[in-house]
């Protein structure tokens, strides 16, 4: 299928019609109109719109990965975002009962790696190859290590970075 096909059963599955979809996404009538015959491909603020509105991704619309493997790859996100939930339900649950030194930690580390997660793995292809194993491990190693240990872990990670080989 391609995005005007794609778009058009997206708007007709929601039984929306043009216009209703042009006020939600913030796009003229006009606009939505050429899509959907064909006429024009949206650019990336058109295309981040109609994502949002639709709770789809950019390679959905643009018929990269076919409806079936859409919604099989769909449920299986959603079940691991239900279990990323019940996780945070349980972090919150012994959070509260943590020291006020632990929380602060805690909800620096959490926010750095949320804020390195949504610029690296969810606005690029960065690290389409990474598993998650591999990031875990990297986490268990460093809880286990000492002061002493995550200093050297610190120093040999900088190093790492300046060398050219070991860089994207």
């Amino acid at each position: 299928m391609v995005f005007s096909d794609i778009l058009k059963d997206l708007r007709e599955s929601r039984n929306i019609t043009r216009q209703q979809l042009a006020d939600a996404t913030g796009l003229s009538i006009h606009t939505i109109t050429s899509y959907e015959k064909g006429r024009r491909e949206p650019n990336s603020k058109a295309m981040a719109a109609l994502e949002r509105y639709f709770q789809v991704s950019g390679e959905f619309l643009r018929g990269d990965v076919s409806r079936e493997a859409f919604l099989r790859n769909s449920e299986t996100i959603q079940d691991s975002l239900d279990k990323v939930t019940s996780l945070f339900q349980s972090f919150k649950s012994e959070f509260d009962c943590s020291s006020q030194e632990n929380q602060l930690l805690a909800v620096s580390i959490l926010g750095s790696v949320m804020e390195t997660l949504t610029q690296n793995f969810l606005y690029s292809d960065t690290f389409s190859d990474l598993a998650a194993e591999e990031v875990a491990a990297v986490f268990s190693a460093m809880f286990k290590l000492n002061r002493q240990g995550r200093a050297e872990l610190t120093k040999r990670a900088g190093e790492l970075l300046q060398l050219s080989q070991y860089q994207r």
